[in-house]
């Protein structure tokens, strides 16, 4: 699957300087776009909002990484309907090549609460927003986000161009 989008520091942080010899490690991510039944998809964070997700962990499939994030970020059980697209990023600051496959899934039952049990992600709140709303919201973030938070730097343009495929893919021609 071609990239929908390949991300590197100097495309961010214009005055970066390169180290020649960096390595990078593979790190594998999924994101999900959950839709609930008022057709509102789930956005969460502190500061920040972006979409649910995280690191696959090994021996773990996407759609394993998918179900377990679902359940600690969001406290819901998901259905995944189908894989929109993938990001990579090079993140030259910490010698990190993210691949992150973004999925698209439905909500099945209750909402519930997150049960994540990582000290940076205690208190994340959750927001149920339309897509084309979702768009708006990371939108103003790419222009707003401060350089000091690196990562989230890189997960909001990778997290909005997801969204935009999802629309582009959905809106009928």
């Amino acid at each position: 699957m071609k990239p929908l989008l390949v991300l590197t520091d100097k495309q961010i942080f214009p005055d970066f300087e390169l180290d020649v010899d960096i390595t990078y490690e593979l790190r594998l991510a999924v994101k999900i776009v959950a839709f609930d039944g008022a057709g509102q998809l789930a956005l969460v964070g502190t500061k920040y909002r972006l979409l649910p997700g995280g690191g696959v962990e090994e021996g773990e499939t996407f759609e394993e990484a998918v179900w377990r994030e679902a359940k600690e970020e969001m406290g819901c059980d998901v259905k995944i309907e189908r894989e929109i697209g993938v990001t990579e990023e090079y993140r030259a600051k910490i010698g990190r090549h993210q691949e992150t496959h973004f999925f698209l899934a439905t909500v099945l039952g209750d909402k519930g609460v997150p049960t994540t049990t990582q000290e940076d992600e205690q208190g994340i709140q959750i927001d149920w927003v339309t897509l084309d709303r979702a768009i708006v919201l990371l939108e103003e973030q790419v222009k707003n986000i401060s350089t000091q938070s690196y990562h989230s730097c890189f997960n909001v343009r990778t997290h909005l161009v997801a969204l935009k495929e999802l629309k582009k893919q959905t809106t009928p021609r």
